[in-house]
């Protein structure tokens, strides 16, 4: 299996972001070339001359798509319902309020954030009886190196990590321009990120944020709840971590 995992947001006391996500897109190995098959035919079909077109939640999940850029639109709702939801895909996201303080993560130490989610991606795994390969979207060589060993020392070196025995230890690092798989962790973790700041536990009527509810409840149908197999207790597929997990090793 492979798990396609990105971030949406920024974790900072500055963010303009209310809310930051980071979220996986499982996908079993022999269904990986239907899904970029089917991501191929409607980029082919939407976008013809740029058949390498990127599909960015930050430029796609605007007002504007609801108001002028139709395309864009139909691009994700094609996407969406076309490829997510019609394969044998599971999502699984961590969602975080932005702090009020700044946050340092201890160079040697798996943020929470990722803890929590490789939990569920592992608990997936055991369901399927199936091991999984954790693939990122690249950022820079250093930032790469410094989330790979932070994984090692999580895995090897933590009681609960050595627990996942299904996540293949070595994490793969790819260009989300080249790579769909990390273009619809991208996207989910856009559309869940907005959820969460126009929509959760509030009134809405306007026509965005309708949108990304009918998204989300999409989204959400692709979920489930998995058992942690560190503590036996049950693991909401999409989750809202508490804040004091920003800065504490506390687990759910």
């Amino acid at each position: 299996m492979l798990s396609y995992i990105d971030e949406s947001g920024s974790i900072h006391p500055n963010a303009p972001e209310s809310i930051s996500t980071l979220t996986a897109v499982c996908i079993p190995q022999n269904q990986v070339r239907s899904v970029m098959s089917k991501m191929f035919n409607i980029k082919n079909d939407l976008y013809p001359e740029k058949i390498m077109k990127e599909l960015k939640a930050s430029k796609t999940l605007r007002p504007r798509s609801v108001q002028k850029d139709y395309k864009s639109k139909q691009f994700i709702d094609r996407v969406v319902k076309e490829v997510i939801c019609n394969s044998d895909i599971k999502v699984f996201a961590i969602a975080m309020n932005r702090p009020k303080q700044t946050v340092k993560f201890p160079k040697e130490e798996l943020p929470n954030h990722y803890r929590l989610l490789i939990q569920r991606i592992n608990g997936y795994a055991f369901s399927q009886k199936k091991s999984s390969i954790l693939a990122f979207d690249s950022q820079d060589e250093d930032n790469d190196r410094i989330i790979s060993q932070r994984i090692k020392n999580y895995l090897y070196k933590s009681s609960e990590g050595k627990k996942c025995g299904l996540i293949v230890e070595s994490a793969f690092f790819v260009n989300s321009k080249v790579e769909d798989g990390i273009q619809l962790a991208d996207l989910c973790a856009g559309i869940i990120r907005k959820y969460y700041e126009l929509c959760f536990e509030k009134v809405y009527d306007d026509e965005f944020s309708l949108w990304i509810a009918d998204l989300y409840f999409h989204i959400s149908k692709q979920t489930e709840t998995v058992v942690s197999l560190h503590t036996d207790q049950y693991l909401y597929g999409i989750y809202k971590m508490p804040d004091k997990y920003l800065y504490d090793k506390n687990d759910e």
